[in-house]
């Protein structure tokens, strides 16, 4: 028997000798097969061989959302645009002979190069008939005379042939003569039929080739495109408008309904700018298209699109993007890290999850390019208006969807991002782009996606231009029936896990993600220097009456600390402004009331003071501790006695109540009243990570007040020992700065205090 391997190099050199003979090389079998130019001329389309060499010719286009459309109807204007181009018909100058053809149509250089060839000649009215659609029975005649095709004298005769138009019946005689058309399988004709872009396409390429102003070319075969989500080609005609968003990629608005271009705003904010597009949907509509560039610092953007519909009508609008120069695609999606959804007595149910994913683009050169694709968003804007002229804002999400899909064709990435409204809602979608790699390497992008899963309360994900949205307790108002509120936490618009892991890794993402974070804080505050809530919690409301706006000591605090640490982590010259700020209105309270005596020289600073109205509230540990943090911070920084005063007075006046503040049980009670009593359960961890950090402030300004600290830390963290109850990463790492790592409780570590 003869040897395998011998036997398959006799069959291959035969091969060779075979394909040699015949004039094909062993790869042509391969280079036969193309990439695609439109998603909807595929391997199954019967026009494909028609379509792709007059595009390839330049003598026939797609839309911009690179769909051919084969089954939209062709109008006349856009039928003379076509045949102008193929016959390569000289541009006469403009003459008013029609109507409806003025010197800026867009069918003006067609109808006079078609009128003056003799191809088109109008309609009895005086019109040219440009968007009237063309019937086979025109196309037959126009195609006749624009080819100056001639009788042969053939008998040609459809079943139909009392239905075509004696104008016209000529010129169907004559196509059929000459091969262009056969007619229908039937035996008709059907002249009246519109002519749609497919059988335009074949009927002007039989032409050309009858003529020799083109050759045929063989049958294409394409190479299958890539395809990501559940992208589906749009059949009807659509309405585009281009965003100048970038110059690398075509960014389009594709609608149903007509998109007309309202003007264009520039909001420049501390560390980013905002170029808003505004779009009016369907003339008199009132509802718009918001799309918003907030262009970073590091080069970075965001675009956030927003539809606000407050009418019953129902809006799909897509975002459209291009990017050309592609050797290849990849979507990496949140979703391989699945959520374990759960309900709480203060939050109850989250409905949202995490963005779609990371698409990641590797051009013909190498380089790397990756762009945070988020989730469209589609909620019911609430207000709740009080007697003295202030509201609470919220939102109701009605539904998170998946927005994007996506197809490869050759070296193009088609993107889409989808926006379907459904009358009196919201939509929000958004997506964050950068010409280089946001995360550094695939586990540190995967590490991101699992803490997302994990976490996915605490992570945003609902972004807009305004600001993130995330659920809220269920003790706000408005609340709707359904029980998703959601609304702008400060706390949460400020980011400061990222921040955090911005310090660990300096990864791109949380850079680009903290300049964002920067201008959400900065539109949040408006003109103010300090930060007013725009929900009302009805804990509040209903201990004492208290309704949004109002100032929230613990929110401005941790929002002055982001700010500041933000701020020097990138060389920001302000900085310290928000610090400035926060310090100077704690050191005010005393003069305006808000405050709990102790004695002549001790008090409390309140949690809360609303805007418009009088109210003596509570002081909890964990905001007495953060303000008073905040206060020898500024007084180290600017040097003013007026903070370390302040500070003091808080001080004494936990030194007097020391004893009060502590449980029987080690623990701390949360709060003392205004009428100096002690309730509560306190936060598990965060008094803990607020006492060490005072700890550490009071040693570089006064040591002799750090006993009073340990006492605390050492009551907090037996408390947690005890009980089991764990502890947060700033808890074992302050613990180990200030020197009592041997306190650290038993228990689970956790990344965000409880």
């Amino acid at each position: 028997m003869p040897n395998r391997k011998v036997m398959n190099g006799m069959i291959c050199s035969f091969l060779v000798i075979v394909l040699s003979l015949f004039g094909c090389s062993s790869t042509d079998a391969q280079t036969n097969a193309i990439y695609q130019n439109f998603t909807d001329v595929h391997n199954q389309f019967w026009a494909k061989d028609e379509v792709t060499q007059l595009v390839d010719m330049g003598i026939i286009n797609g839309y911009p959302d690179k769909q051919f459309r084969p089954s939209v109807e062709v109008n006349r204007g856009q039928a003379a645009n076509l045949l102008a181009g193929a016959l390569k018909l000289p541009e006469p100058a403009y003459e008013p002979v029609f109507k409806d053809i003025s010197n800026k149509s867009s069918f003006v250089k067609g109808a006079m190069a078609t009128f003056k060839a003799g191809i088109f000649i109008g309609k009895e009215d005086g019109t040219f008939g440009a968007g009237d659609s063309l019937t086979r029975e025109q196309m037959a005649t126009v195609l006749v005379r624009a080819f100056n095709l001639e009788d042969t004298g053939e008998h040609i005769e459809f079943k139909d042939e009392a239905r075509i138009s004696e104008s016209h019946k000529e010129g169907v005689k004559i196509l059929a003569q000459h091969g262009i058309t056969t007619g229908k399988e039937d035996g008709t004709f059907d002249p009246k039929t519109p002519v749609n872009r497919a059988t335009y396409a074949v009927f002007l390429h039989r032409a050309m080739v009858k003529e020799g102003l083109i050759e045929e070319v063989p049958e294409v075969t394409f190479i299958e495109p890539k395809v990501f989500g559940s992208y589906q080609d749009t059949r009807f005609d659509q309405n585009f408008v281009e965003v100048p968003v970038s110059n690398k990629a075509k960014t389009y608005l594709r609608s149903t309904v007509h998109l007309q271009y309202a003007g264009n705003k520039t909001v420049n904010h501390r560390h980013a700018k905002d170029i808003i597009y505004t779009y009016k949907v369907g003339g008199l509509s009132p509802a718009v298209v918001n799309v918003t560039k907030r262009e970073l610092e590091n080069g970075d953007y965001f675009l956030f699109t927003e539809i606000r519909n407050p009418q019953r009508m129902p809006i799909r609008v897509d975002v459209i993007q291009t990017e050309g120069e592609l050797e290849k695609g990849i979507l990496r999606e949140y979703s391989r890290f699945p959520i374990k959804k759960e309900t709480d007595d203060t939050f109850g149910f989250d409905g949202t999850t995490y963005p779609t994913g990371v698409f990641e683009i590797t051009s013909k050169e190498g380089t790397k390019a990756q762009k945070m694709i988020g989730k469209a968003y589609r909620s019911k804007e609430l207000e709740l208006k009080y007697p003295n002229g202030e509201s609470s804002h919220t939102r109701e999400l009605l539904d998170e969807s998946e927005a994007f899909s996506g197809v490869t064709l050759g070296d193009i990435q088609l993107s889409v991002y989808t926006l379907s409204s459904r009358g009196y809602d919201i939509v929000d979608q958004w997506i964050l782009h950068s010409d280089q790699q946001l995360f550094s390497t695939n586990e540190r992008m995967d590490a991101w996606m699992l803490e997302s899963a994990t976490y996915y309360k605490k992570r945003n994900k609902w972004y807009t231009a305004n600001g993130p949205y995330n659920k809220m307790a269920t003790t706000i108002e408005p609340m709707p029936k359904s029980g998703r509120g959601y609304g702008r936490n400060l706390l949460l618009v400020k980011e400061d896990r990222v921040m955090a892991l911005y310090n660990e890794t300096q990864e791109r993402y949380y850079e680009s993600l903290l300049y964002n974070s920067f201008a959400n804080l900065d539109i949040f505050r408006g003109k103010k220097t300090y930060w007013e809530t725009e929900v009302t919690s009805t804990y509040l409301k209903g201990l004492f009456g208290i309704t949004a706006p109002f100032v929230d000591t613990r929110f401005n605090e941790q929002i002055a600390l982001f700010l500041y640490n933000g701020g020097k982590a990138f060389g920001h010259a302000d900085y310290n402004l928000g610090l400035k700020n926060y310090a100077d209105l704690l050191a005010s309270q005393k003069d305006k009331g808000n405050i709990i005596k102790v004695d002549a020289t001790s008090y409390y600073v309140q949690d809360y003071f609303p805007t418009k109205q009088k109210v003596n509230t509570h002081t909890s540990m964990n905001h007495l501790l953060g303000g008073m943090n905040i206060l020898l911070l500024a007084y180290e920084e600017f040097g003013d006695e007026k903070y370390l005063k302040t500070a003091n007075a808080q001080f004494s006046a936990i030194e007097k109540d020391v004893n009060r503040w502590i449980r029987p049980d080690g623990d701390i009670w949360y709060k003392t009243s205004p009428d100096r009593t002690f309730v509560g359960r306190d936060y598990t961890h965060l008094t803990l990570e607020d006492l060490i950090h005072s700890y550490e402030m009071w040693t570089n300004i006064d040591p002799s007040k750090l006993p009073l600290f340990e006492k605390l830390i050492r009551s907090k963290a037996g408390y947690l020992n005890a009980n089991q109850l764990g502890y947060t990463t700033k808890i074992k790492k302050g613990l180990e700065r200030i020197g009592m790592p041997e306190l650290l409780p038993a228990g689970e570590e956790h990344t965000d205090a409880l």
